[in-house]
Order: C-alpha cells, then structure tokens, then sequence
C-alpha cells in the first residue's frame, strides 16, 4: 500500500495530446485531487477544454523539434514518430514529479512508469481499445482485403505489452475491450470497466424539423469502423447518408444519396446530426465511439456493432429498444438493423429515450466513478 503524505492524494496524468484524459484530469481536480496533466498540450489550449492552468505541465517548450521532425519535416514516417515517443517518454519521466497515482495512456509511455512506480506510485494504465493482440489480428485480418490498411507495428506490440506488465490497473471503456483482456489471460481483477463520457451540454434534442438524411455516421471513413458495409447497405437501400469526419483508407462514394462533410469543431456536430434520422456506427472494432453517445444525447435510433461499445450503452439507458446490435458484420444485418431503427425514428418523437441514464454518460459521472476507483485502490 502507498503511504500517504498529509494533504491532497498527487495524480501524474501522462498524455501524448488531449485525448480524452484531459477531461479526466479535469474530472479528478474537481474531485479533490491534486492532478498535473504532463503532456505536449500547450496550457492555455488546455483551458479551453476546462483543465486549470495549475493543473497543466505541457512540455512542449522541449518536444517542440521532435514533434517538428514528425509532423513537419518525416509525415506519416514510423520512425519519426517511434522518435518522439521515446523522447517524451524519457523526458516526462525525468520531469514529472513524485505522485501517489500515475495514470498513462497505453503504448506511449514506458521509462516513465517504470521509474514512478520504483518510487511507490501505483499505476493505471489507460487502454481506449482491445487488447493489442486482438485489435492486431484484426487489423491484419482487415489488411488482406485492403492493402493500404495500417496495420500494428511490432514495436508497438511490445511497447504495449510491457506496459500491460508494469501497470498495477488497466482502465477500460467496454465490455468487448474487457473480453479481449480475459481472452488473453489478463487478471479481470487489475481491470477498471469505466465508459467514457460526453459533452452533454453540446448535445440535445431537436425541434421537430424535416431530415435532410436518412442515415449519418461520424468519423473516420475506413474499413476498421465497418464503412464498406455502410457502403452496400445504402446502395441497396436507397436511402440519403450523410458522413461528417476524415476519409482515411477507403473511397467515398460519389453516388448522389451520398454526402460527405470534412471534420468539424465538435461544437457544430450537433447541427449534422440533427439533419438526420438514424445514426449508424458498425465498428469492427472500436473501445467506446464516443460518437455514439453523442448521437444518444441527440436522441437519434442508433445502429451499433458488438464491437464498438454500443452494447454497454443499450445496458445503461431507460429505453434500450433504441439500439439496434448487429449480430454480424454483413449488409443483410446492417440492413435489417437500419429497418429496425427507421422504424423507432418513428415512434420516438421529442422524449429522450437515454431518460435520466444520460447523467451517467457526463464527463462529471465518468470522473466521479474514477474518483471512487482510485479512492478504493489507495485504501
């Protein structure tokens, strides 16, 4: 057990960006913790997202040349970028400070965490996906149909998996992630189950107006998040599909139900998804699309795959008819599954169909419930 100094319990949050992280630190600091958020977030963008600037120990005075020779000078360049995680590992771990809690997101940092948790610090590990293992095989899996398809490097491999050993906890957001854990042998008592959170207060239901879309899909346009069958299921149906995010490995159609938007602020997603009827997210695999808590909070019917934390969703809302789960990745059942939800556009009308379970879906509720993690561990 860690033995506490008199006063607040010190929390090490590491972090390569903002992620959703920034938002738990935000999260822990209103709980009472005494949090710094080290990564190469520069303090005052920080604070847009509500993070106080005392919490903030952006290091990116001394990362800004490797994050120059990644973004700038090697794009897309494995190397470059194997480069720069290792430089900011090894920086934040000579930098951060001494702390009772050392919370990281999985395959960035290594050094670090072996050298807080020698000093007494227990470690969380924050993993937003599958085990490695498992998200490798079907990525390669994925590869074989579409060549372009980045795949996981080695490295990463085992970066993640030494990290799998020196973390005391593994924080993750959904019930699949938790399976492909168990299903690699890992301890179900060193996993966190916590399903991340939403900006509520930029997401709600609206007047009732006359949809531009049958069907919208947020996010990256690949075959990882099941978009080719997004494909074949509007072409047989017929219906209008608006997607709004980045194309990253797959053709968009130039079909003329279909309509694409490039990324958006996430203040103006609200205004896409209100234009549609139904959302649909067939991921193969995905830890927690927070996307789709943002299209529940818009009360749209949403179509979900087993694998992209849709299922925990359709537990925790008072209403869960109004998930439909594809039982498998073919254009009959999204097909099927988006009959379903069309109908239940139909019948919802202007009552939120989540009830009051979208309290629990707030960043305030997914720091809460880490708040009392952390709190049970230390005691």
């Amino acid at each position: 057990m860690i033995k506490q100094e008199m006063g607040k319990i010190k929390i090490n949050i590491l972090s390569p960006g903002r992620f959703h992280v920034c938002d738990l630190a935000r999260e822990l600091d209103k709980n009472g913790f005494d949090v710094k958020f080290y990564s190469f977030v520069p303090a005052r963008r920080a604070e847009k997202f509500g993070l106080s600037r005392k919490c903030s120990k952006s290091l990116i005075g001394v990362l800004a040349p490797f994050l120059f020779l990644e973004r700038i000078v090697f794009r897309h360049s494995i190397w470059a970028k194997k480069f720069r995680i290792n430089a900011q590992d090894l920086l934040t771990g000579w930098l951060m400070r001494k702390c009772d809690v050392c919370i990281a997101m999985s395959g960035e940092f290594l050094y670090s965490l072996a050298r807080v948790k020698k000093s007494g610090s227990m470690v969380i590990l924050e993993r937003g996906s599958k085990h490695i293992l498992e998200q490798k095989r079907i990525l390669d899996e994925l590869k074989v149909i579409q060549p372009q398809i980045k795949t996981v490097p080695d490295i990463n491999v085992k970066r993640e998996l030494a990290g799998y050993e020196i973390a005391d906890y593994i924080s993750i957001p959904s019930g699949h992630v938790k399976q492909s854990f168990l299903l690699h042998c890992y301890p179900v008592e060193k996993l966190f189950l916590n399903p991340y959170g939403v900006d509520v207060s930029m997401f709600h239901t609206a007047p009732a107006v006359e949809k531009q879309y049958d069907l919208i899909m947020v996010g990256g346009w690949s075959l990882r998040k099941g978009c080719d069958l997004i494909i074949e299921a509007v072409r047989r149906t017929g219906l209008r599909f608006l997607h709004v995010g980045e194309i990253i490995d797959l053709d968009f159609p130039k079909d003329d139900n279909f309509t694409h938007i490039d990324s958006v602020d996430e203040k103006r997603l609200q205004d896409y998804y209100h234009q549609a009827k139904v959302f649909i997210f067939p991921s193969r695999e995905d830890g927690f699309g927070m996307v789709l808590s943002q299209a529940l909070a818009c009360n749209l019917p949403i179509v979900g795959s087993p694998d992209c934390g849709a299922p925990d969703l359709k537990k925790m809302i008072e209403f869960p008819e109004y998930i439909n789960i594809i039982n498998e990745y073919t254009v009959d059942a999204i097909c099927i599954a988006i009959k379903e939800a069309l109908n239940n556009y139909k019948r919802i009308g202007d009552i939120p169909y989540a009830g009051n379970a979208l309290e629990n879906l707030t960043w305030e509720a997914y720091g809460n419930r880490y708040a009392r993690f952390i709190n049970s561990i230390l005691s």
